[in-house]
């Protein structure tokens, strides 16, 4: 798609761009500010992996275990909110590929270096005797902020020269604000898949990593005037972002240092968006009108508790007791593929006090859905959805498992596929212009099988055909990362393209009695990769598109 890029002059002045906090509260005594960001550190994982610093801050400051991202989940567009205090609606930071001058949607206002506003850009025009710095792992980072409101700007690689890069920074430049990128959790993620004992062992060296900055402001002797702000941009499922996952769209968010209460889980809803917010609000600086994010006040010493009638509802005990279903693969995918057999389905909970209830049918449990008691057999495709219901009223979230039951397969079974060779890529590919590199069959329209036979700027087209046994409006999806689009009968029905995250998209079309033909254009550009197809329709719940559904012929 063709970008336009948008020249917008800058609106009004800047008074005009800015409004002030109009909280009483004012915390005293914090001159720096220091942001410690792992890309890719879920809430599970912290709360899986040995994290003793983290345990630390958490019992002498303010924390959240609920502090949601924005959409899409992928790093460019999370870490700008985290900067600008926006979502991506607001920054034109929409994906990855997003460039200064090459983007799709533009900011809806602009400094006068053509830049949306950003946290360095708030606190040097408000008060340009402050000292900034950000220090970054991933490259890409410094593209998302106007580098020229940045003291010190150094991009070092590896998760333990950036560590050493910062504590240098902070010792001998002394920043009044600091931003740390690390980059290395996310790797492990991509790599070995989220919750995998690799993965662990890279939050475990984030918690350590932190110290290592914590312990240099110390050393420096700026420790007692520092406010410390730990948090990521995403988490994750299986070797993608959890796109549209409590486990994706959830991360830490930790506040500590002499001027925050001590051992306070943050009562509060908390977006990315109000990172930015918070600073500006240390800093004692307007913050502009375009942004969303507010500041944490609550999580300072002597600040007033949040009025109780702004409290509604309950947070999602989302990871202490959501059920896990097995069996699991080693990605954590729940579920599986079973030939000539029945599906043994585990469902298990850290929960004590309080009952795990289930479908099998797709739709989500409720307070009335069957009771777990004991492990129970599938004898046909479905999705089973289990979710924790304690006593106190409070439920988890959801887990889900996709489990295909087959009688029997034969040399007709499944759908043929054949991958090819790219480079660079950000969308689907012209595969006449690739090099083809394997071809195959395999059961599923899925990565699962070929996982092995692909890697970086690969691209994949599954062709077969689908038997529908009853008419009716059928809906097919496809869940991705990168890029993927799905064809029946010669015609786009699902376009989930793009250099994203893992992400659905579905579409639906009437369907007659036969076989029609489907094919399924996969791509993957960096990092890992995934792709699953599914479908529902007249008596079938959502689901995985079973083999028994799938032919060569």
């Amino acid at each position: 798609m063709k970008r336009f890029i948008y020249f917008l002059a800058l609106v009004g002045v800047m008074g005009s761009l800015v409004v002030s906090c109009n909280c009483e509260y004012k915390p005293k005594g914090i001159k720096r500010v220091v942001v410690i960001g792992f890309d890719g550190m879920s809430v599970g994982g912290v709360m899986k992996a040995s994290t003793p610093n983290f345990d630390e801050y958490n019992a002498n400051g303010a924390y959240s275990f609920h502090c949601r991202n924005i959409l899409p989940t992928v790093s460019s567009p999370n870490w700008a909110a985290m900067l600008t205090g926006s979502d991506a609606a607001q920054t034109g930071v929409t994906s990855n590929a997003w460039q200064v001058d090459d983007y799709q949607l533009p900011p809806v206002l602009t400094t006068e270096n053509g830049r949306y506003p950003d946290i360095f850009y708030v606190l040097k025009k408000n008060k340009p005797s402050l000292k900034t710095a950000s220090v970054y792992d991933w490259g890409d980072f410094g593209r998302l902020y106007d580098n020229s409101f940045v003291d010190v700007d150094i991009h070092p690689e590896g998760a333990l020269k950036t560590a050493e890069t910062a504590s240098k920074v902070i010792k001998e430049d002394k920043p009044d604000f600091l931003f740390i990128h690390f980059d290395h959790v996310d790797h492990a993620g991509h790599a070995d898949g989220h919750m995998t004992p690799a993965y662990l062992k890279a939050v475990e060296l984030a918690d350590s990593l932190a110290a290592v900055v914590v312990n240099a402001t110390k050393e420096a002797g700026t420790y007692d005037e520092t406010l410390f702000i730990i948090t990521a941009d995403h988490g994750g499922v299986g070797h993608g972002h959890g796109d549209m996952t409590v486990q994706g769209n959830e991360v830490p968010f930790f506040l500590f240092g002499n001027h925050t209460k001590s051992g306070y889980e943050l009562p509060v809803e908390v977006n990315l968006m109000d990172l930015a917010a918070t600073v500006a609000y240390v800093f004692d600086v307007p913050r502009p009108q375009a942004w969303i994010g507010r500041p944490v006040v609550c999580a300072f010493k002597d600040a007033p508790e949040p009025d109780p009638a702004t409290l509604v509802g309950d947070f999602l005990s989302a990871y202490r007791n959501t059920p896990v279903i097995l069996p699991q693969d080693a990605d954590g995918k729940s579920g599986g593929f079973y030939v000539g057999e029945k599906a043994l389905v585990t469902i298990l909970t850290e929960g004590k006090d309080g009952k795990i209830r289930y479908t099998t049918d797709g739709s989500i449990p409720t307070k009335n859905s069957t009771v777990y008691s004991e492990p129970f057999e599938l004898a046909n495709s479905g999705t089973v959805r289990a979710a924790y219901f304690g006593n106190d009223g409070r439920h988890s979230t959801y887990s889900e498992a996709f489990y295909r039951v087959v009688e029997k397969v034969d040399e007709n079974t499944g759908v043929n596929y054949k991958i090819y060779q790219g480079e660079n890529l950000g969308k689907i590919p012209a595969f006449s212009f690739l090099k083809k590199v394997a071809s195959g069959k395999a059961y599923e329209i899925s990565t699962d099988q070929i996982a092995d036979k692909l890697g970086e700027n690969v691209a994949v087209e599954f062709e077969g055909y689908i038997t529908i046994e009853k008419p009716g409006k059928y809906e097919f999806f496809t869940a991705s990362d990168d890029g993927s689009k799905l064809f029946l009968d010669g015609k786009e029905l699902v376009n989930n393209d793009g250099d994203h995250g893992t992400k659905e998209e579905s579409g639906s079309v009437q369907l007659e009695v036969g076989k029609h033909k489907i094919r399924v254009e996969y791509f993957n550009g960096g990092g890992g990769g995934f792709l699953a197809t599914g479908f529902r329709g007249p008596g079938i719940p959502k689901q995985i598109l079973s083999p028994e559904f799938l032919s060569v012929k």
